[in-house]
């Protein structure tokens, strides 16, 4: 029963539209300007850098702390947290808020990944930050990280479920990006 009570608010807390909630709150809704999508880039690019960061944040937090609280009542079922993990993503994308829509899940996917294993986010982190330093382009960054995710966790010798799970999950959010994917190819994408 407690473990049903966990997903259920895994689900929940990740499907919470802060994107949504905070342009709202400022006279916007994020679904009609920029790229009309949930997420925390289309926040900074509407209402700012501060408010991105902030969105960032929450969508990261909505991740972390439910698998954080997972992990500690069920410390060895790697194949739960993952379970776990892959639906704050997906619930992220597919707010039963905001009639099944929301945003891509980096951030939710960020805030997982620091639950399951510091070590490969923090490295995911500033390679992320690098890139869109560099580039100026987040789904770049975005992309390559998720490549990556797997990979180090690997390396780290993370447990293999992780690695797996991750693997997934990082394809998930890849499929969100088609449109930047193609635009990337057309010398088109967006810029910071």
């Amino acid at each position: 029963m407690l473990l049903v009570v966990l997903l259920i608010m895994t689900y929940f807390l990740a499907s919470i539209p802060f994107s949504l909630i905070i342009s709202r709150s400022r006279g916007i809704d994020l679904r009609t300007v920029g790229s009309g999508n949930l997420g925390a880039t289309n926040v900074g690019r509407v209402m700012g850098f501060k408010w991105g960061v902030l969105v960032f944040f929450l969508d990261w937090t909505k991740g972390f702390l439910p698998i954080t609280l997972l992990i500690a009542v069920y410390p060895f079922s790697y194949g739960l947290h993952v379970l776990a993990a892959f639906l704050a993503v997906f619930a992220h994308s597919f707010s039963v808020f905001v009639k099944f829509k929301g945003g891509k899940g980096a951030a939710t996917g960020l805030g997982v990944l620091a639950a399951l294993h510091l070590p490969t986010f923090l490295l995911v982190f500033m390679i992320g930050v690098a890139i869109i330093y560099f580039s100026r382009m987040v789904s770049v960054a975005t992309i390559v990280c998720c490549v990556l995710i797997p990979i180090f966790l690997v390396l780290f010798s993370a447990p293999m479920a992780y690695g797996v799970g991750m693997g997934v999950a990082s394809a998930f959010i890849i499929s969100r990006h088609k449109a930047n994917i193609l635009r990337l190819l057309k010398g088109t994408e967006n810029k910071l």
